[in-house]
């Protein structure tokens, strides 16, 4: 009577549970896929996923890394994930669903701190991964016109992103794979990875249905900063890149409906933007022309954001440069994503190259491309 009373309680809660980690996995992983896109935090999945791994292959696992010394380096954190949840299953879901709110509690007691330095602790290999990864990082996409001190910020956002999007996200998935694979429940833990799978593929899918590619916010930074600190090269980039596709585009055309051009046309401006910025840093750049026909103006520009003015050169089919706001087409600054303050947006530019605005009702004549560039 008494295992009849318990079953008619254990089976509704645990349907309800199942009910809500099925519902987090067919949402989280969309989370996961945009972060994954928005911020360099792939190293995070790859250790999760890697712990995982050894999770389920249990003793192949142990085995592996006794037998060699460079994969016991390698798997040393994902061991310790291992050893932890032998010793104990993982504790409910709700604990791990609002595991951030529970920050006080997760530091002052010692199993849950141990829980939490598993995730994002760092052993020796772990450690020196990272600083490996950090020092590439340095040395080919942000030398030689930026400082370590401006990498450095970035650093501190993306291990602070790759914390969050950990405990608020990876952990609750990782755990419910440790609860369900050891408690046997294979047919769960199937329905689960199914929906996690459809879930990522279906975020993947809008990412590749989108026109423009999704440009990562460091990348985004690192166009910010290099402009402003090499302005006199960033001019000449721009200039040629945005003149290229004029060339090509009075050729082979490539307008969209609002005036976006693609195809030919950006890919010969990616190009001549290569030669100073980056190679993810020149996919940050876009074109407008019109008209659509045969684009009389075509504007090269990295899109405004949230106050912060965009940076642009626009020419004319002849190759001019055109060197006010003024000239351009109200398309244009739409395009760009003109800040709402009603301010013109153009700053003294590119640095030694462009004479000081002289105070007068109209915009000054300047000798060099005018963008705007964030202070």
């Amino acid at each position: 009577m008494k295992e009849d009373r318990r079953a008619l309680l254990t089976a509704p809660l645990s349907a309800a549970d199942f009910t809500l980690r099925l519902a987090f996995f067919a949402l989280a992983p969309i989370g996961i896929v945009f972060a994954a896109e928005l911020f360099p935090v792939r190293g995070a999945l790859i250790d999760v996923g890697l712990a995982l791994c050894v999770f389920v292959t249990g003793e192949a696992a142990r085995r592996a890394a006794a037998r060699y010394r460079a994969l016991r380096f390698v798997m040393s954190q994902a061991l310790v994930f291992e050893s932890y949840y032998r010793e104990r299953p993982p504790r409910p879901f709700l604990y791990y669903l609002f595991y951030p709110l529970l920050f006080p509690y997760w530091l002052a007691n010692a199993s849950a701190r141990r829980e939490f330095l598993m995730f994002r602790g760092y052993t020796a290999g772990s450690f020196l991964v990272l600083l490996v990864s950090l020092a590439v990082q340095y040395v080919v996409y942000w030398r030689p016109e930026l400082s370590f001190r401006d990498f450095l910020g970035s650093v501190v956002l993306t291990l602070t992103v790759e914390t969050v999007l950990v405990l608020s996200l990876l952990m609750p998935i990782a755990t419910t794979v440790v609860w369900y694979h050891s408690s046997h429940r294979r047919q769960r833990l199937r329905a689960l990875l199914a929906a996690g799978l459809l879930s990522a593929g279906v975020a993947f899918a809008r990412i590749e249905a989108r026109r423009d590619p999704i440009v990562s916010l460091a990348t985004r930074e690192r166009v910010r900063l290099r402009t402003k600190a090499a302005s006199a090269s960033a001019h000449r980039a721009l200039l040629a890149a945005a003149r290229a596709a004029t060339t090509v585009t009075r050729r082979v055309g490539g307008l969209d409906g609002d005036g976006k051009i693609e195809g030919e046309p950006l890919d010969a401006a990616h190009e001549k933007l290569a030669s100073f910025y980056k190679k993810d840093e020149a996919f940050a750049f876009d074109l407008w022309g019109t008209p659509r026909k045969k684009p009389k103006i075509v504007v090269l520009y990295f899109e405004s954001q949230k106050k912060k003015p965009p940076i642009w050169v626009a020419v004319r089919s002849d190759g001019s440069e055109i060197q006010t706001l003024a000239e351009l087409p109200a398309g244009a600054t739409r395009a760009m994503k003109k800040a709402a303050d009603g301010t013109n947006p153009l700053l003294p530019a590119w640095g030694t190259e462009a004479p000081r605005a002289k105070p007068s009702s109209e915009p000054a004549p300047r000798q060099s491309a005018s963008a705007s560039i964030s202070r």
